[in-house]
């Protein structure tokens, strides 16, 4: 009841009270909303309103047999009817109102799961502190004093990362970020999409597996990339399972990962299953929804690569570089989920932001989504190399991006040149920045596991840490 107390502040209120007002004021700006609706960088062809308003159109006034009639809509079946629903309760003139109730509740379901997440992590380091993992970096200290004084601030627990404080800090980042305020303004679909990723994180949190894994494979249908979160989501349960246990030695590993991948995919194609009973059997809305993200057959600029390298391709080569761009996203998943078997936290985090960057429509809703995490990570900032670089890289490219645009297709002084190259600044930043977490998570392991002290080279120079 006292945690509850000190998430609930009045910080909260105040923070629910200032994002609100700022999201009510500018959807009361018509020509800003409608201009923020057609950004490229905000809504996509998978995450528009108006596709969906126009696919909803097409089947109840039209009175076709589908919504995917048309080459506009590629929100999956069941979203549609959920759409279809919020239309219903609030009207099209207060619709703007239930994006804000659903950013609202994001943001209060990301408070309430930030502390789990520090918790889990707590616990995980206070475990193997007292199972003797980290003697090396113990008997490094050359006295015992410095060794506790140390310790204290190194190894992850309420003093270093302060739940109440960085889940504040996490929250007002998802809530005011211009990213996530721009997104729910312009009323993209992705704010409901981000909000059944909390969903699943929360209940994977909880150890609610099959709630949890529904609305991960809820989501896996609305875009195909999400099918990689269940490889980190298994290596989280295995994690949580060993930590636990009385006898770690013993948790059977094959066993969870055989489980809940068979659980995965039977809710997954459950939920594709009723797509399908939706569309009274037909198969017409794949072509417009996951075979649609997988093709890239609009290539409409956004702040994705796709657009520019297919457009400028000969179509001969178009099957062949659509494969490769495709397996781009999903090949890390693997590899990073055994390195990163200790950290699922940090691996899930890269996973989010490797899709938010890679994927063939990508949106800063995405960006805004994943960056609220990182105030989680914070002990991992000390050992970080390029903070500034690459945030002037997302500052800038964020700014440029539509002046660029407007330089191309408004004011016609500028070519695609201008614009691709501030979509590139910005991808480059996020892998930037993925790649410095990595960096920063592999070297803290090193030295919670082989001491504080750098080995020295064989021609007695200092030892450097890379990343290789």
């Amino acid at each position: 009841q006292k945690h509850r107390q000190q998430l609930f502040s009045l910080n909260y209120f105040v923070v629910i009270l200032v994002g609100s007002l700022i999201r009510i004021l500018l959807s009361h700006a018509p020509n800003l909303k409608r201009w923020l609706e057609h950004r490229v960088e905000i809504a996509t062809p998978l995450t528009s309103w108006n596709r969906v308003l126009e696919g909803i159109f097409i089947k109840d006034s039209i009175g076709l047999a589908s919504a995917y009639e048309s080459d506009l809509v590629h929100e999956i079946p069941v979203m549609l009817k959920i759409y279809k629903l919020l239309l219903a309760l609030f009207g099209n003139q207060l619709i703007s109102y239930a994006f804000i109730l659903v950013d609202i509740l994001s943001a209060t379901l990301m408070l309430m799961l930030a502390p789990r997440i520090i918790n889990h992590m707590t616990r995980v380091e206070t475990i193997e502190h007292q199972s003797g993992k980290y003697k090396r970096l113990i008997d490094s200290f050359e006295s015992e004093e410095e060794c506790i004084k140390t310790m204290d601030k190194f190894l992850i627990n309420t003093q270093t990362l302060n739940p109440t404080f960085w889940s504040h800090v996490a929250f007002a980042v998802l809530f005011l970020n211009p990213f996530s305020i721009c997104s729910c303004v312009a009323q993209s679909t992705i704010v409901i999409h981000n909000f059944i990723l909390l969903l699943w994180f929360c209940f994977l949190l909880n150890n609610q597996t099959i709630l949890s894994f529904f609305f991960l494979a809820l989501h896996a249908n609305i875009t195909v990339y999400s099918l990689v979160f269940v490889v980190p989501s298994i290596s989280f349960l295995i994690q949580k399972s060993v930590t636990h246990s009385l006898a770690p030695h013993k948790t059977n590993k094959l066993s969870i990962i055989i489980q809940h991948l068979a659980l995965f995919f039977t809710l997954t194609a459950l939920v594709f299953g009723f797509n399908l009973f939706l569309e009274d059997n037909s198969t017409r809305f794949i072509e417009s929804t996951y075979l649609f993200i997988l093709k890239v057959p609009d290539l409409i600029p956004n702040l994705g690569v796709f657009w520019y390298f297919f457009t400028e391709m000969f179509e001969h080569f178009r099957l062949f570089f659509t494969y490769v761009f495709q397996i781009n996203v999903f090949i890390y998943t693997i590899p990073l989920t055994i390195r990163l078997r200790n950290d699922p936290i940090v691996n899930i985090f890269i996973q989010l932001g490797l899709i938010s960057c890679l994927k063939s429509y990508p949106s800063v809703g995405e960006t805004g989504f994943y960056l609220s995490f990182l105030p989680l990570l914070s002990y991992l900032f000390a050992y970080m190399r390029n903070i500034i670089v690459y945030s002037v890289m997302l500052i800038v490219s964020t700014i440029l991006a539509p002046i660029m645009f407007y330089l191309w297709l408004g004011g016609g002084g500028g070519n695609a040149n201008f614009y691709f190259a501030i979509t590139l600044v910005y991808s480059i930043g996020q892998i930037f920045l993925l790649v410095d977490i990595f960096y920063a998570s592999l070297k803290r392991e090193f030295i919670k596991t082989n001491g504080a002290k750098i080995p020295k080279a064989k021609n007695g120079a200092s030892g450097v840490f890379s990343l290789e």
